[in-house]
Formats: structure tokens, sequence, C-alpha cells
């Protein structure tokens, strides 16, 4: 009996040791500011905590391509059309360019004259510098004229196509809080960090049975060269996602460089030669669009629905530029320039 006490008592102070050497320690990132440079070390956010990302993975992350990924059941086989020229320069054309139309997989009119607005490649104008601001005041003025009964959005679906002229012509104020009047179709460009970028709907994401199926306006094909690259934009380096604004890259005639822009853990092991691109300062320029196939989800808003974390539906996509703040430079250069040699 002795001998059988000596033998089980370093066992269990070695299983000791093992667990508590395997316990994460926390970490501190740096938060620093579109508007002001210095770097402070603060905790870590609740999206940072391993316990936040390892949730926020998945169940799906190391799964291989679906042998069948196609889920629209219409009979769509269309090219798309740009009908212009395009607004970035490298631009490639895809599988999804000759097989999925401007309108995407949708059948009512509302998703349809929605999926042609997200797919625009052809606004023109001088872009408005924005802020988180005039994200807010455009969420608010479109949630007034839901209370007005003038127009409707999210659990009803989009917009209908008649009233998405009432999302033109909205006031709100620029990046130096000046008046403005901005709405759908509009350019604008915003500075901010990246929180995240992801190729989103893919068949790695999601923790259902299967993974994401892709999404409509990409003719529901999870692949990643068929979605878009979602971008969640903060105002500091480790803001909340429940705070950011929404950049979509398209994967229409999707430039090489830009299919490397995914940070997420989920994601970005499928994707080749990955950018790190997490906590970047960026200038994103691209179409203004009204998400209303969803609500907002900010970070005061009661958890456990659909919509997607973030402060409001207004969104730029398609994004047509993208700049990145070189600290070494000290100053803004083009995706492409600060991509060389990464």
């Amino acid at each position: 009996m002795k001998r059988a006490l000596l033998l089980v008592v370093p066992s269990l102070i070695a299983l000791t040791f093992l667990i508590s050497s395997c316990t994460p320690s926390s970490t501190t990132p740096s938060n620093t500011s579109a508007l002001s440079a210095p770097t402070t070390q603060s905790s870590p956010t609740p999206e940072e905590t391993p316990e936040r990302m390892a949730s926020k993975a998945g169940t799906h992350c190391g799964d291989s391509p679906p042998a069948n990924p196609k889920n629209c059941k219409l009979n769509i086989d269309q090219p798309f059309n740009v009908g212009c020229n395009l607004p970035f320069s490298g631009g490639q054309s895809h599988d999804i360019d000759l097989h999925c139309p401007n309108e995407g997989c949708a059948t009512r009119e509302s998703d349809k004259a929605q999926n042609r607005i997200k797919n625009n490649l052809c606004a023109t104008g001088t872009p408005v510098q924005i802020s988180v601001t005039s994200i807010d005041k455009l969420q608010a003025a479109v949630d007034q004229l839901v209370q007005q009964g003038k127009i409707s959005y999210g659990d009803t679906g989009p917009p209908q196509p008649a009233d998405r002229a009432k999302l033109q012509g909205l006031s709100t104020v620029d990046v130096n809080g000046h008046a403005v009047t901005l709405g759908e179709g509009k350019l604008v460009t915003l500075d901010a960090f990246v929180l995240d970028a992801k190729h989103d709907d893919t068949y790695v994401l999601g923790s259902g049975p299967v993974g994401f199926k892709g999404e409509g306006v990409n003719c529901n094909d999870s692949l990643f060269d068929w979605n878009d690259i979602h971008v969640a934009l903060g105002q500091t380096a480790s803001a909340q996602e429940c705070s950011s604004v929404t950049g979509e890259i398209i994967p229409h005639f999707r430039p090489a460089v830009w299919d490397r822009v995914d940070s997420n853990a989920c994601t970005s092991p499928h994707v080749t030669n990955p950018l790190p691109v997490k906590g970047l300062r960026v200038r994103i320029t691209g179409q203004l669009f009204f998400d209303g196939s969803h609500k907002p989800a900010p970070c005061n808003a009661p958890s456990g629905g659909h919509d997607p974390e973030r402060r409001a539906v207004w969104e730029i996509h398609p994004v047509y530029a993208i700049q990145v703040f070189d600290t070494a430079k000290n100053k803004f250069v083009t995706l492409e320039e600060w991509a060389q040699g990464k």
C-alpha cells in the first residue's frame, strides 16, 4: 500500500505542473487611434481573449473544400456585367465572373435590387471623407424613416426597390463635422483600423452540421473565390467589433493582392500568403451601401440575434481602393505598394 501511494504522489505533482503550464497567459495588445499616433497598453478586449477567439472560430476551420460548393437552386449560369471601367487596377477575371450575374441567386425583387447595388463598381465623383459619426447619423436618418412608416428593413427583408431612392440625399457630417448630404451610391473614404478581415460566408465558417453555404449575391457558392472579404473597421486598433464599420471587398474581378487581405484565425490558413492586416491603419474608399437584410448590432444591443456585430448597417460596399499607413514612410501608400515583399 505504501509503495502504491509513493507512485501516485509524484504523478499528481507532475499532472498539476502540466495543467498549470498549459494555462494561457493574458496579452496586452496595442491601442492606436487613427486620430492620435501614440501607442498605449491596454487589457484584452472581449474579441481578443482566447476563449472568444476559439468560440468565434467555429467547428469547420479545418474543413476541406466541399465537393459540391454550389447551393443556388435557380438555374443560373450567366456572366457578370461590370458596365464600366473597373475602379481599381490589377482586376482579374474569376469563375464567378463567368457564371454569376449582377443580381446573384435572388428571387425576390427587393433582393435583386439590393444585390445589383452591392455589385456596383461604377460609382463616380470625388470621395467624401467620413468618420464613424457620419455613419451613425446616416443610420439614425434611416431609422427615423422607419418610425415614420416610410421604409422597412431587417426582419422584413431589404427595402423594396422603389424605396431605395429614400436612402439617398440624407443629412450627415463629413470627417470634419461639416454638414453634408450623402446616401447610397456616393463615394466615401474612411480612415480606420482593421479589426478583422475574412472571406465571409465560406464553408469553413459557421457552427452547424456544415459550414456556411455562401451568400445569395454571390450565387450561394461556399468557395473562397466566390465570396466577399468582410473587413471590420474600428476607430482604434483594439476597438470591439461591435463598434465597427463594415467594408466589403467583392469577389468580382478581385485583384490578386486584395484576395490576400485576411487576418481571421479560421479563414486565413486557407488563403495563399495572407497579409498581416490586423491592426493596420487603412483608408478604405468605396460606395456607400445600406445592407437592408440586417439590423445593427452595436455594443449596447442585446446579444443573441442573427445580425453581425457592427454599429450600423451602412457599409462601404464595394471597396474601390485600399491604402495602408506605412509607418516607415510615415504616409499612406497603396495596398499593392505596402504588400511588396510580404
